[in-house]
């Protein structure tokens, strides 16, 4: 188990022997926390795999391929896809393992589609590995690259020994097919959405079924979700240069310019104004970027 899921924890081993460097090392494996809606994007370049576990709660993994939703004790392996994006659904704990050489994507290739492979059952190699070096880290740092390398074997091993052929949908942790649905939707879509009445119709539910089924399995309610979507995507465009209110506002899928700053000063503690001021101002010239899952 995570003592502290609030702090953030990273281990980089030593490199390994030039022997193994080639063909196996772990460079870094990180154990951190996203709040609801938050994000983090990463790159998995040439003979990279990356390996993505959850502690706790659920989040979406995006690359240019393949969208995922994972959920606890779930893990999904990114090998060569480029860039990618991780976005908690509700409060998460993550953890990332990145490993580096040819052997990592010769070990997984029987289970890559789309440079990626699923475990549903495989959350508990991936935090094993990172809890054991943050151990090793502890009583003697820094940790021994080829110690690491070998951790890193034993996780691999795990996860293609494991019951990685199990389906997504057969798994007990996997979130249910009307929540992933709905979490799909509401990224995708938040901008334009009418509210929940409009949501459930789509999913053919009650809205009330919609929101006991999505609290349950996320933490957090469907409102609140979207809510958190449009104020993180205003930042976004309220860093452009001479931003207007009244369209981020409307862009961000809120009614009005007063609601807007209504709810954004609720959510961040000021209003959209004094947002702008507090951003550097080579910071407030640079066009918003419009990553996935983070319209």
């Amino acid at each position: 188990m995570i003592s502290d899921p609030a702090k953030a924890r990273e281990i980089r081993p030593a490199p390994p022997d030039p022997a193994l460097e080639g063909l196996l090392s772990l460079s870094s494996a990180r154990i951190f926390s996203l709040a609801s809606g938050g994000s983090y994007t990463g790159y998995a370049g040439d003979l990279c795999c990356c390996l993505v576990s959850v502690a706790q709660g659920a989040l979406t993994a995006s690359t240019y391929a393949r969208n995922d939703v994972l959920s606890s004790g779930q893990a999904l392996a990114l090998c060569q896809c480029g860039e990618f994006t991780l976005q908690s659904v509700g409060d998460s704990v993550c953890v990332l393992v990145r490993l580096h050489g040819e052997l990592p994507g010769r070990m997984l290739a029987g289970r890559l589609e789309d440079a990626a492979a699923f475990f549903p059952k495989g959350g508990g190699a991936v935090r094993e590995a990172a809890l054991a070096l943050s151990v090793l880290e502890d009583e003697r740092p820094p940790v021994s690259g080829t110690s690491a390398s070998a951790y890193a074997y034993t996780m691999l091993t795990n996860l293609i020994s494991g019951p990685a052929s199990l389906p997504k949908q057969e798994s007990e942790d996997q979130l249910s097919p009307l929540v992933e649905a709905a979490v799909g939707i509401i990224q995708e879509e938040f901008p334009f959405l009418e509210g929940l009445d409009e949501l459930a119709q789509r999913l053919e539910v009650s809205k009330a079924h919609l929101i006991r089924c999505f609290t349950k399995q996320t933490g957090v309610s469907p409102g609140r979700y979207i809510t958190h979507l449009r104020v993180e995507y205003s930042k976004l465009l309220l860093r452009g240069e001479d931003p207007s209110i009244t369209y981020v506002a409307e862009a961000s899928g809120f009614a009005n310019a007063n609601y807007f700053a209504k709810v954004f000063r609720r959510e961040t503690g000021v209003s959209p104004s004094e947002y702008i001021e507090s951003l550097p101002r080579q910071e407030r010239k640079q066009p918003p970027r419009r990553d996935p899952f983070l319209w």
